[in-house]
């Protein structure tokens, strides 16, 4: 009998305690995911997870871009979350599971780790690329956004021929890169693009 994965989740209430309220719709400026890492913990079957607003999974959301485009992608139907299959987006993230933190309580170092996990697994030659932390999304109008967090992460290329190696794991998700799209191009086309997509590229462009 296949375990049923168990994924790191945290109340709501703890987090809007943390927040100084209720969780703010979109994309906005917050505490470093290392302060939310404080509250309590909790890692609860996947399919319990999904169904129970009162957690908020916790979702590293990174994105790459170089002068001013974003690396984009289009979600094929093997997605591991269905509901998103045929969108176009820019964001890598997954769940963080009780593997990831060891067994214990999440650490910081353990979250960036996971963020690292999901870079390897989707893309090549993304690791060496920096990272800076913008900010969080949320958007309590989805069933897929009520139940998720996101914790947003941009990695910045340095040179075109970084851009051009970055690429898509052959052998992980069914995702197809779709090239580099400056935010106008994202915004014009944003009925195509999954709701968090376009709040991470908005948030990129206020600078977190």
């Amino acid at each position: 009998m296949k375990i049923e994965e168990e994924v790191f989740c945290l109340r709501r209430r703890d987090l809007e305690g943390l927040f100084g309220g209720a969780l703010p719709q979109g994309g906005f400026a917050g505490p470093e995911p290392e302060r939310v890492l404080v509250l309590p913990q909790h890692f609860l079957p996947r399919s319990r997870a999904e169904e129970n607003p009162a957690f908020k999974q916790l979702i590293p959301y990174q994105l790459f871009a170089f002068r001013q485009r974003f690396f984009v992608y289009r979600r094929g139907g093997g997605v591991g979350e269905g509901r998103l299959a045929g969108r176009l987006s820019v964001g890598f993230g997954g769940h963080i599971n009780r593997e990831d933190a060891g067994g214990d309580l999440l650490s910081a170092a353990a979250y960036e780790a996971a963020l690292r996990r999901e870079r390897v697994e989707e893309l090549v030659n993304a690791e060496a690329v920096a990272g800076d932390f913008l900010g969080w999304i949320n958007d309590d109008a989805s069933p897929v956004g009520r139940v998720h967090l996101g914790a947003v992460h941009l990695g910045r290329l340095d040179s075109e021929r970084a851009c051009r190696a970055l690429g898509i794991r052959a052998d992980g998700e069914d995702i197809h890169p779709q090239g580099w799209w400056s935010a106008a191009e994202i915004r014009a086309a944003g009925e195509r693009f999954e709701q968090w997509a376009l709040l991470a590229v908005a948030l990129a462009e206020s600078g977190g």
